[in-house]
């Protein structure tokens, strides 16, 4: 592995079952956030995050990354349907933080 940890948080919406009404906002704990590594569209690994939110990925190398976690589908009428909310970035030196802006979720 590499040098450079890349960090984040997820952030949740919360609406009624219409997505009219937000319920509340809050950081997710124990959120699945996963990683894609490079052109790859299998998932690499994945961390949970912590109490407020926040997840880091350590050891990694310069190069192209997607870093995602999965989210209610406002746009369909199944109730159940879901999609991943995705951030590209990449890491460009080989130590050091990169920091993916907040993942926002519906939930």
């Amino acid at each position: 592995g590499g040098k450079a940890n890349i960090r984040g948080k997820v952030f949740v919406k919360n609406y009624d079952l219409s997505f009219t009404i937000l319920l509340s906002e809050y950081y997710e704990q124990g959120e699945n956030v996963y990683i894609t590594y490079g052109n790859e569209t299998t998932v690499g690994d994945n961390v949970k995050t912590s109490y407020d939110g926040s997840y880091v990925f350590p050891y990694m190398r310069k190069g192209k990354y997607k870093i995602w976690a999965v989210s209610k589908d406002s746009s369909n009428t199944d109730p159940a349907a879901t999609m991943a909310i995705i951030q590209e970035i990449e890491v460009t030196e080989r130590k050091g933080d990169v920091t993916v802006p907040d993942i926002i979720i519906l939930k």
